[in-house]
């Protein structure tokens, strides 16, 4: 959602025949098949595809309607202006002078 793009994800199965090429059975890392999570997400973070078993390869495919990124883009601030009260607060004073209002940290 950062970025407001969509993402392909790709990772690679690990093989029972990786597992035993590598001698990585009694490892803590690789020591089973499995791995695969490829996966496409839209710019709002929906994800398009439908999961393959993590041990299963193959290829996946998604439909991308390029005006979802302007959709996601006008939904989200980018430069983090609203999501940092240290640069941004909108508070209400009624009646009075105005006043510099500074938080503590």
């Amino acid at each position: 959602m950062e970025s407001q793009s969509f993402v392909l994800h790709c990772t690679a199965v690990l093989t029972a025949k990786g597992v035993d090429r590598m001698r990585t059975q009694t490892g803590a890392l690789m020591n089973s098949p499995g791995g695969g999570a490829s996966a496409v997400f839209a710019p709002d973070g929906r994800k398009l595809t439908t999961d393959l078993a993590n041990d299963q390869e193959g290829i996946v495919y998604a439909n991308l309607n390029f005006d979802e990124i302007s959709m996601a883009r006008s939904f989200v601030d980018v430069c983090g202006h609203y999501s940092r009260p240290d640069l941004l607060w909108l508070g209400v004073k009624d009646g009075g002078e105005w006043e510099c209002v500074r938080r503590e940290k």
